[in-house]
Order: C-alpha cells, then structure tokens, then sequence
C-alpha cells in the first residue's frame, strides 16, 4: 500500500531524491512524487504548503508551486466548480511569496490558468489590478505571458480556442504594456521604485513581449530601445544579469528584424552594433587575438553579431559596400574567439551567406566577399591545428576532432565562394612555410585536413595547383598523423585523378608504400585501404590493366589488415574487375575465388570443431565474397542477347555455400546465415534472371531452411527473389517463373502465420527481427503481385491480424516501424489511384478496393483504430507519429466515402479506441472528434492529422509523460 500523500512523506521523497541513497530508493521516492502530482489531493497539500511560506522550507515550496503549474495545465478538470476561487489563492500566493523559483512558476500557474479558463472575463485586467501594487511581480507575470501563448499543445484547446484565447490575451494589451515598461523605467531612473523593480526585470519583459509588435513600432519606444542600448554601452559589471538580459532582448529585437522591408531600420541598429563593438572590442580587427577581453563579453558580442548577420543576410549579400564591415567582424569572431564552440556560433552565418553569394544575381557582391572569405580559410586552418602539446584528457580530444569536421564544413562554403585556385593556394602555402621552417607535424596536418575536406568542391578540370600539391605530398616527411591525413587527402581526389593519369602512378605508389611501413598501425592501414578502395573505384578504367598487379598487392596484405579495410579493399578490386573484357573476366574473377573459399574452407575446418569461436570469422569470410560484387554487373541486359561470363563463378560460390549450409548444417548458425542470405540478395539484384540456372535450388533453399530454422534471414532473402522474378515489367519473365515464385512466397508466408501463432505474445520483442523481415517480405510482395496478394483473402486478413497484433507488442522501433508502413500501404490500395507508378495500372480496380474495403475497413477498421491509438500513447516514438496518424486518416477517408460521406463509423471507431483511456473530459473527446470529422468533410486532411497529434501529444503529457522536473 503506497503512503499517504502527507507534506511530511513529500518532505522526506523530496529530501530522498537529492541524498546519497540507493537508486531504487531514489526511484521509488520519484514515483511517489509523480504519483501526487496527478492526484486531486495535490490541489490542497499544495495550499497550505504555500499558505505556510516557511523561507526554511524552500524546496518543498518550490516543489508544490511546480505542481500547482502542472495541476493546471493537466488537471483543471478536477476542480469542477472552484476555478474562480483557485485564481483568487493563486495570485495571492503570488504576492505572498519572494523566492524567485516559486514566483517562476506561480506566473507559469496563473497565466496558463488565464489560457485555459474560459469563463474568466477579462482576466489580463483582472490580474494587473491585483498587481499594481506589486509592480515586479506584474513585471515577472508580464514577461511569462507572451511565452505561454506560443504553443496550443501545451493546453486541451482547440486550436481556434487558443487562438482566440491568446488574441485576447496578449495582442489587445500590447500598447499598454509597452506604456508600463516605460513607467518602470522611469521610476527606476527616478530611484523611486525602492529596489523593487530591477533592471533585469524591465529588459526581460521586453524582450518577451519584442515578438509581439512590428519591428518599426517597437524601435518608436526610445526610452526602452535606449535602455537596452545604454546597459550594453555600460557594461553594468555590478549587474551582470541586466547586461546579460540586454543581450538577450537585443538579440530577440534583431531576430525580429529579419523580415523588415524598411532597410533605415536595419542600418539604425546597425549603427549602434558598430558603436558597441568600438565600445567594447576597439582593436578587434588589428588585435592579434582576444585575449585581452573578457570571454563572456566576447561571447555575448559574437552572439548578438551574429544574430546581425543571420538576419540581415539578404542586405549583407545585396550590398557589400554597406555590410562589408560587419562580415569583416563577423570573421574576426571566428578567427580570434579562443574558445571554438563560441567560434562555432559564427558558422551558420557563413553557410547562409554562401548560399546567396553563388547565386548568379549576387555574383558582384562575390567577388567583393572574396578577400573575407580567403581570410576565413586561413583563420580555420589554424583552428584545424592539433594542440603543440598533450590534450588534457580523451573527453577534450574527441570533442576537438568532433569539431574539426563542422570546421571543415566552412572550407566547403569558403571553396564555393572563392573557387578552386584560392581555395587550394591557401593550404598549399602553409605547408610549404611549414617544410621550409621545418615546424612541427601539427602545422603540416592542418592545411592536409583543410585539403580533405575542400575537395569535393574543388573543379576537376584544376591543373596547376593540385599536381605541385601531389607531388609535394608524396614526399612529405614520414610522420604517423602526416601519413594518414596525406592518404586520405589522395583517397578524396580520385574522380579529379581519373581525369589527370599522369599522377595516377606517383599516388599509387605513396598508397602501396603505407601498407609496406605501416608497422601495425591502424590508422594509416585504414587509411590506405579505404583511398585505395576510393582509386579503384573511381579510376578503375585506369586500372584496368592494373589488374593483376592489385591482386598479387590484395592477397599480400590481406592478412595484415582488419576485415573492414579488407572489406573496403575487395569492393575496390570488384569495380576493376567489372573494367575486364569479357573473354577474361571469368578468369580473373576466378582467381579471387579461389582465394577467397580456399580461406573460407580452413575456416569451415575449424568451424566444425568450434563453432561458437570460429563462426563469426567464417561470416566475415563470406562477407567478402559480398564486398567483391559491389560493383559487378551482367555484360547483357537479358540471357536472349548473350551468355553471363561470370555465370560459373555465381554457380560456383552458390556450391561452396549450399554444402557448407546444408550438408555440414550452418543452417541455423545464425550469424553464416545472415551473411549467405545477404550475399544471395546481392547476387539477384545484380545479376537478377541470369540467376535462373540456380533459382530453384536456392528457392528450395531458403524454403527448407526457415521451415527448419525459423531465422528471418531466410525471409529477407525472399524478399530479394520477389523483387527481381515479380517484376516483369522490367524483365522477360516468363508467367510460369513468375506464378512459381508467388507460390514459394505464399509457403513462406503460411510457415510464418503457423509459427507466430505459437508464440507468447508478451514475449515478442524476442522475435522483432523475423517479424521485422516479414514484413520487409510483405512489402516486396504487395509491390510487385499485387492482384495474387489482394484478392487473396485468407492472406490479406492473416497479414492484417499479424500487423495489428504485433504494432502495439513490440518496443523495437524499425519494427513496428516496418508494420506500420505496410499497414499504410495495404489500405492506400483502398483508393481509387493505385500506391505505386506502374504501367499496368491507371486505376485500382474495383474488386481489389472491394477487398481492401471488406478485410480492413469494415472487419477491422475498430481494431486498426485501437491499436494505433494504443501504440500511439504507449511504444510508438513520437517520430513515428506522422506515419502512424497518416495512416489512420487514411483509414476514416475511405471508411467516410464508403459509407456515402456519413462520419458516423469514424465517430464510432474513435469513442470506442478513447473508452480505453483513462483521464479524458467529454470535452476533450468532442473536440477530437470534431476536429477530425470535420477536417474530413472539408477534405482537409491536415486539418484531422493535427487533431488526433494535438490530442496525442496533450494525453501524453498529462498521464504517461513525467511531471517531476
């Protein structure tokens, strides 16, 4: 029996939560919390917690103003006839108290009880009335107002009572509130606001209400613009919070402005930044770094200036001549901030501004920006470098690597703007004056990195800079970091390599020579292997000839190597391969073969003896043979033109795996399986009907090793023989392969069914994979046969009964992801236009709509309700949400036109899946009803989608979400 919810027990769980306690104990205390907080008792131990204003008790009276905000927005309901009474205590708690996180939330309390109560006439004028007498604690009430009108999910309102609300509640009373602003800033000029009213407290205020008027009426106020001005000039370091206050409402004031059509606007307020940066950063543009200034100072600054910059973006790329100082300011932030994540504020401004600027109507201005753009690379090279000395801890050292790729994403931008030849002078230069001063690696790997990562927007036709660049490269001085950035910079130039052969060979060989000196280090083994996949793959015409050279190189290092480099090494050697002529590729490819299953059958060997140690290796070993199909294709479009040469080496590899599977019996090894079925699917996608000589034997395969195993590999592999024998649009298949094949997936199907009602339904988050490749394979097979999978009816209702007993019982999220959208398609077929572009069809006809309409909409339209409703508020993530409340839109608009535009099943379908849940106003289960019938009638499906997500989201809060915060 849980404890009564006595102030004494609150005291104690509260007291529990922040001790040195055991974590049961601390998450039974939070549950007894919670459990309170939803309770009606909490209306009155709330009271008199409140009403006792103990200053020795703050925590807990902090708690139950918190949960008297949360009983308000959740629980109205529960006062029925006393809000009238409640607001009266709520704001005189409000006067009563001092600590300024009670008083946070009380306002929170009182302006979301104002939002929600209806029946309260004029309540805005209510509460001044109360509270001028108390002008901070109108101040404090006024600033949290605006902010709880920003989100209708945040109260049971329609959405056009919470506009209404909110209209009435905040837009009438603008002017008056601008007018209370001034008089506080008068009386606090006048010093007879006796300490009361704050400066921060005025420029909070503003800065929450500065979203609420057009930008030229709020900057008419001069008093209060001059306010915020005047504490920024002033610095105010005896109130630190006003001036971090000023910043914040400046910052709010200049986001206002970025739809501003009067530009003497925006150069008023940009005046006044140059005034401040004078002011407070003077030599900001000579200065060799900022050391000199106050890191918070510096941040506040970069904050508001780059506020300036993302909003004025159109005038800044419009007309440089104006703004050509405040880019100029702009780059001195993100090249002196020693701190990089206050440098990182700076980023998107330059991304912003390179969208415009390689616009052909800016082009001028380009041109104009260049010199700050060329400045910028300088600036982040240097702020690529590695520290000259140990990082502090591996925390610190892989948040600056971290950094350095959002760095490299600015020398994209800067490379874009300025063009190839500027862009790659840049690093070209630092590490020539790094070799010629002979400086440290670390000035030598920074402009490397800088090169990696501007190549993809370097011009392939360059000629002049890249070859010195290689060149020099080549003969860096031999240093683990310089050797792996140097590797990587060839692996990210290929395509421009296979366009400029002359260098193809200088870079091979710096490539071979990593592997050679490597000495075991991974990095650059890793690096080698992935630029050496990245020449092959993009130079393999080049290679070609190469061919026999690269695989004495493979099977040389082959062993030296880990399986990813390896992997990404043989999916290399596959598009030099797929370069062979046709006379010799069978030949070359056999060699890989060969020594690929001669490795693989040592393994076996072993396998046998140990499998639990030795089967992952032999996995690895068959993902290999995968990684050598990655670019392989057939030499023929269809068998009629021509025999496939490789066509022995499919048969052969399929030999090798069906004895190792079925005569040794890996069948149920489910990591050998994985991988076999993985390489299967490759070989029909690339090969598709050129696989025909070993279909059935694969077929037979596949069919025996799930009925066997149960592993739902063997059902994703299905998957694959679907797609390629389905589609006979796309491939002479013959109806006789075609029927075969539906009737091997139908076998696989009935296996599944047969199975999956021998499971524990509580127990299948056990089993998500298999049912996840089920319906992987359900999709392939509505896709491509969907008149044998429609007007099957036994089928489509066991697949629908699945669905809907799976989607609320499965915690995995690709799952019943997976379900979901199979589900989705399955009624989409319902409509007149069929879900997918085929040519066989224009129009759904009429008997598969009837099908659809029979099986899912009248027998099951209630439970598909149900159970989307029920994942809704229990397993389903919320970015699953769209998908799943799509779909039941979907749902109501064919049951809606079936039942000749009467709403009355959809109204039936929705009380019914609502009398599940507990805590639900008549109100509320109206308004969600409303909202979607008549978005229905109006055909405004957006309008019944964010119904049913207003009311999901506001359910969740309230019962499943936690409120202890």
């Amino acid at each position: 029996m849980s404890k009564p919810f006595t102030i004494e027990n609150i005291q104690v769980a509260l007291q529990c939560i922040s001790s040195n306690v055991t974590q049961f104990e601390k998450t039974e205390a939070l549950g007894y919390l919670e459990h309170f907080q939803k309770s009606t008792e909490a209306w009155k131990t709330c009271h008199e917690i409140l009403g006792m204003n103990n200053g020795a008790l703050v925590e807990l009276g902090v708690f139950a103003a918190q949960t008297l905000r949360n009983k308000v927005t959740y629980d109205l309901n529960q006062l029925d006839g006393n809000l009238s009474q409640f607001k009266e205590s709520l704001i005189n708690f409000l006067i009563l108290h001092t600590n300024k996180l009670i008083v946070t939330q009380l306002n929170v309390a009182l302006a979301r009880l104002a939002i929600q109560y209806l029946q309260w006439i004029n309540p805005i004028t209510e509460i001044i009335n109360y509270l001028n007498p108390y002008p901070d604690k109108l101040l404090g009430f006024l600033k949290i107002l605006p902010e709880e009108t920003l989100d209708v999910n945040s109260t049971p309102l329609s959405e056009d009572e919470f506009n209404s609300r909110t209209h009435e509640l905040v837009t009438t009373i603008g002017g008056d509130v601008l007018k209370f602003l001034v008089t506080c800033e008068e009386l606090l000029k006048s010093n007879t606001a006796q300490n009361v009213i704050t400066l921060e407290h005025i420029l909070r205020c503003l800065s929450s209400w500065s979203f609420e008027f057009p930008l030229d009426e709020l900057l008419s106020v001069q008093s209060l613009i001059s306010l915020v001005f005047e504490t920024l000039q002033n610095k105010n370091e005896d109130d630190p919070d006003a001036f971090d206050a000023a910043v914040d409402c400046l910052s709010v004031i200049i986001k206002e402005s970025r739809d501003a059509s009067n530009e003497q606007l925006i150069l008023s307020l940009y005046e006044q930044l140059l005034t401040l940066q004078m002011k407070h950063l003077p030599n900001i543009l000579t200065a060799a770094s900022c050391d000199e200034y106050d890191d918070d100072l510096m941040e506040s600054m970069t904050r508001i200036f780059v506020e300036a910059g993302e909003a004025w973006i159109v005038f800044i790329s419009k007309s440089p001549q104006t703004y050509h100082q405040l880019v100029t300011i702009l780059l001195m932030f993100t090249s002196k901030n020693s701190d990089l994540e206050i440098a990182a504020y700076t980023f998107p401004f330059w991304f912003d501004l390179k969208q415009n600027l390689v616009l052909p109507r800016y082009q001028d201005s380009k041109i104009q920006y260049t010199p700050i753009f060329i400045e910028l690379i300088g600036c982040i090279i240097t702020h690529l470098q590695y520290p000259l000395e140990s990082f502090s801890s591996k925390e610190e050292e892989d948040k600056f690597k971290d950094f350095r790729y959002h760095m490299g994403d600015v020398l994209k931008d800067c490379t874009a703007v300025v063009g190839t030849t500027n862009a790659l002078t840049q690093p070209l230069n630092r590490i020539k004056d790094a070799i010629s001063t002979q400086k440290s690696w670390q000035h030598i790997e920074a402009p490397l990195f800088s090169l990696r990562t501007m190549a993809s927007e370097v011009s392939l036709s360059e000629k002049v800079l890249l070859p010195e660049i290689f060149n020099i490269l080549v003969t860096l001085p031999e240093q683990p970091q310089i050797r792996y950035a140097a590797t990587l910079v060839l692996g990210r130039y290929t395509e421009w390599t296979a366009k400029h052969p002359e260098l193809l060979e200088l870079q091979l060989q710096y490539i071979f020579k990593g592997f050679e000196i490597a000495n075991g280090s991974s990095d650059t083994l890793t690096a080698s292997s992935h630029s050496l996949m990245y020449f092959c793959s993009d130079c393999s015409t080049l290679l070609s000839t190469y061919i026999d050279q690269l695989f004495e190189f493979y099977f040389n290092v082959q062993d030296s190597i880990d399986i990813i480099s390896c992997f990404e090494l043989s999916q290399g050697l596959s598009a030099v391969l797929n370069k062979q002529p046709n006379e010799v590729i069978s030949s070359k490819f056999q060699i890989l073969i060969d020594n690929n299953l001669g490795k693989l059958n040592k393994l076996v060997l072993s396998w046998q003896n140990d499998r639990s140690k030795y089967s992952n290796l032999v996995a690895d070993q068959i993902d290999l043979l995968y990684a050598f199909f990655e670019e392989l294709k057939p030499r023929y479009d269809y068998p009629q033109q021509g025999q496939e040469p490789l066509l022995p080496q499919l048969e052969y590899i399929w030999s090798a795996l069906h004895h190792l599977l079925v005569d040794l019996g890996a069948l149920d090894d489910t990591l050998i399986v994985e991988r076999t079925t993985k390489l299967l699917r490759k070989l029909f996608e690339n090969f598709h009907i050129f696989c025909g000589p070993f279909l059935s034997s694969v077929v037979e395969f596949l069919a025996n090793g799930y009925r066997v195993t149960g592993l739902g590999s063997y059902l994703w592999c299905t998957g694959a023989i679907v797609v390629v024998y389905g589609d006979d649009e796309s491939l002479p298949i013959s109806p006789e392969i075609k029927e075969a094949v539906w009737q091997f997936a139908v076998s696989q199907n009935n296996t599944f069914i047969q199975n999956f009602k021998s499971i524990d339904k509580s127990t299948l988050d056990n089993y998500f994979e298999s049912i996840m490749d089920f319906f992987s394979m359900i999709s392939d097979l509505l896709m491509f046969y969907p008149e044998h999978f429609i007007m099957s009816e036994e089928l489509l209702g066991n697949v629908t009964d699945v669905a809907l007993e799976s989607v609320t019982n499965l915690g995995n999220y690709d799952a019943y992801t997976f379900i979901l959208r199979c589900l989705d398609d399955l009624i989409s077929w319902g409509f007149k236009t069929p879900p997918i572009s085929t040519i066989a069809l224009e129009y759904v006809p009429d008997e598969w709509r009837k099908m659809i309409i029979n099986e899912l909409v009248i027998k099951r339209g209630s439970q598909i309700t149900m159970s989307i409703f029920v994942g809704l508020v229990t397993n389903f993530n919320n970015n699953v949400h769209s998908d799943a409340i799509s779909c039941l839109v979907k749902l109501f608009r064919i049951a809606l036109e079936t039942n000749n535009n009467d709403p009355i099943i959809c109204i039936t379908w929705l009380t019914q899946a609502l009398a599940q849940f507990n805590n639900i106003s008549v109100k509320e289960k109206d308004d969600l009803t409303n909202s979607v019938v008549k978005g229905l009638n109006a055909r405004d499906y957006r309008k019944a989608r964010e119904g049913i997500r207003g009311f999901i989201n506001w359910y969740l809060r309230r019962n499943v979400d936690t409120r202890y915060d």
